[in-house]
């Protein structure tokens, strides 16, 4: 174990009790020193190191028999996660033996694996690079979004993929397409079909927001038969979702319906598309009964904070009711001042990709009261 993952065990469990160095230390070594542990500049001899453990309570676990399969465990762990499986139950393992994994050589591994399978880090972790090996920075630089640096040291086909949807969600369609079309390359040279399916499903999205119908239709057709193939049902909803709100935009209503009643899902933002659908096809009592449905279920597909993304979407919901409530909503004053604050709130907080479906609904407005400089305005911005 590293010098510097040495001292950031130390320094992790000392802060969390809320005791100072020299209360740890006392009788054991000179706050100084111990001072240079936890900052990784000095090695602690196995004496001092085996003293402040105990201090701190820390059942410190490195017997070789715990460490060969805590090593064999986590290395499957890694292996699922690059290729791209899913890693619900391997979480609630994690989590299951996080006091064991955290107060062992292990504690890298069980924090950046925690880090990636929740979105959310624990620690900073930026002081302990250098105690990281190759696998622990190509991860840690990939949590961070610092693709560039990632992409020179490593050429996993996952980390295409995630340099791919990061760039997707920041509207760089270009960049964004050359990495999955690389991660796709990549992914078959490695076997990996789950990351084949979700560079080819991130392509049909990228290709959607270039307004490129034929290609669009191509990836998700074979991200499609790749989510059969692994009988991965939640991979088909998000396709089946994705065709329909592009069909939504191109005007498609019957068959982006057709989508979503074939890949019926308990969230959301499904039932919103759905009452969509049934709102521009006059079916109105169904349009209703899909928002109140959408007001129960939960709400996962959007990516930000829970209580943001919950206002959000009550705000679109209610446009919607709204509208449906108003069959002249396009002259009523107070539609349009909601419609214009909620269209704020998605540029602030949300992905160009997705305000642009709900664009339109501020373009018809606009051109509705004749303020055509500004819906041009906002064709040429989401064009």
């Amino acid at each position: 174990m590293g010098q510097k993952l040495q001292g950031f065990i130390i320094r992790k469990y000392r802060q969390e009790r809320k005791w100072s160095q020299s209360s740890l230390c006392r009788g054991i070594c000179a706050v100084s020193y111990l001072s240079k542990i936890e900052q990784g500049k000095a090695e602690g001899s196995p004496e001092v190191l085996t003293l402040l453990f105990r201090r701190l309570g820390i059942p410190w676990r490195e017997d070789p028999a715990f460490c060969r399969e805590a090593g064999a465990w986590l290395e499957e762990c890694y292996d699922r996660l690059f290729s791209g499986e899913n890693m619900g139950r391997v979480l609630e393992v994690l989590r299951e033996r996080e006091e064991a994994y955290c107060s062992s050589p292990f504690l890298l591994d069980w924090l950046l694996l925690s880090w990636a399978m929740t979105g959310e880090s624990k620690v900073e972790l930026k002081d302990f690079v250098p105690a990281m090996d190759a696998r622990q920075l190509s991860l840690y630089l990939c949590l961070e979004g610092r693709f560039q640096e990632l992409l020179r040291i490593s050429g996993r086909s996952y980390f295409y993929l995630e340099a791919g949807k990061h760039a997707y969600w920041k509207g760089d369609y270009s960049y964004a397409v050359s990495c999955l079309q690389q991660g796709v390359d990549r992914a078959a040279q490695e076997g990996s079909l789950p990351v084949m399916m979700f560079c080819r499903l991130f392509l049909g999205n990228c290709y959607s927001s270039l307004n490129q119908t034929e290609q669009t239709r191509e990836q998700y057709a074979a991200a499609g038969r790749m989510a059969r193939t692994l009988g991965a049902d939640r991979p088909m909803r998000i396709i089946a979702y994705n065709q329909a709100a592009m069909e939504l935009q191109m005007g498609l209503t019957e068959d982006a319906l057709r989508h979503l009643l074939e890949h019926p899902w308990h969230e959301a933002m499904y039932y919103q598309k759905l009452a969509i659908c049934y709102e521009r096809l006059g079916r109105r009592e169904d349009a209703r009964k899909a928002l109140r449905q959408a007001e129960t279920a939960p709400l996962k597909e959007l990516s930000c904070n829970a209580d943001l993304a919950r206002d959000v979407f009550q705000q679109l919901c209610g446009l919607i009711q709204f509208r449906l409530d108003h069959s002249g909503y396009l002259q009523i004053p107070e539609y349009g001042k909601a419609l214009v604050a909620c269209m704020q709130c998605l540029e602030q907080q949300f992905s160009a990709s997705f305000v642009r479906f709900y664009a339109a609904w501020l373009e018809e407005w606009y051109s509705a009261n004749r303020q055509y400089r500004k819906a041009y305005e906002l064709l040429r911005k989401f064009s």
